[in-house]
């Protein structure tokens, strides 16, 4: 019998319903076989390799605010350990407010490919794919959420698969890139439990996990 890939699920900072999220997408996860484990503490990045973890996903937003519950960001030892297991093989796969680095620095920043700047109140937008073929896109249409928009700085280097619109300007909704060996894919969709039960966004979850883990091509 197969052994399922495990993936650990780190969560943790302000501002979102973590438990929620997990809640909703462990099973979607969980019907692909995937076997997933929930972490709030981002040390365990720096035995990523020695645990023996086939992917990380990333839901997260971390903040230099200091209430209650507030993570600020990695420790440059925590970036360096995940950079290092992406590198050699590993498969990172960022969702939504991941984006949101905090403290954790440039080193994270270039990992993930972007980061967060800034977004409008939520409102109803639509996530068009673009027309390049890659395995993420595989099945996916144009389809129409409730959420918030994020405005981000990002890499030209990484590949966009999705975008959106905002006041007539096209922003990038989904990127991947390769990271030595390994691989990073970020969407940016995510903030409530409309987007996270929408079909479309699942299958998108699914194919970017099995994309950074290279169960797709």
């Amino acid at each position: 019998m197969k052994k399922p890939r495990r993936v650990l699920l780190l969560l943790g900072g302000e501002w979102h319903d973590f438990e929620g999220f997990a809640h909703t997408l462990e099973p979607v996860l969980a019907q692909r076989g995937y076997q997933i484990e929930v972490a709030w503490e981002p040390a365990r990045l720096l035995r990523l390799k020695e645990d023996g973890w086939d992917g990380v996903i990333a839901y997260t937003c971390f903040t230099t605010n200091e209430g209650k519950g507030a993570v600020s960001g990695l420790t440059q030892e925590q970036v360096a350990a995940l950079t290092r297991w992406v590198r050699t093989g590993g498969g990172f796969l960022a969702l939504h407010a991941a984006t949101v680095v905090g403290s954790s620095g440039e080193a994270y920043r270039a990992l993930l490919g972007g980061e967060f700047q800034s977004h409008p109140p939520p409102f109803s937008f639509t996530v068009y794919p673009l027309s390049h073929a890659h395995p993420i896109l595989t099945g996916i249409t144009a389809f129409t959420i409730y959420d918030e928009f994020y405005l981000q700085q990002y890499d030209r280097a990484v590949t966009v698969h999705l975008i959106a619109l905002y006041q007539n300007m096209a922003y990038p909704v989904a990127w991947s890139k390769v990271e030595g060996r390994g691989r990073v894919a970020y969407l940016a969709p995510g903030h409530f439990p409309t987007v996270w039960e929408n079909p479309m966004y699942q299958r998108l979850v699914q194919q970017a996990l099995e994309w950074v883990l290279k169960v797709l091509p």
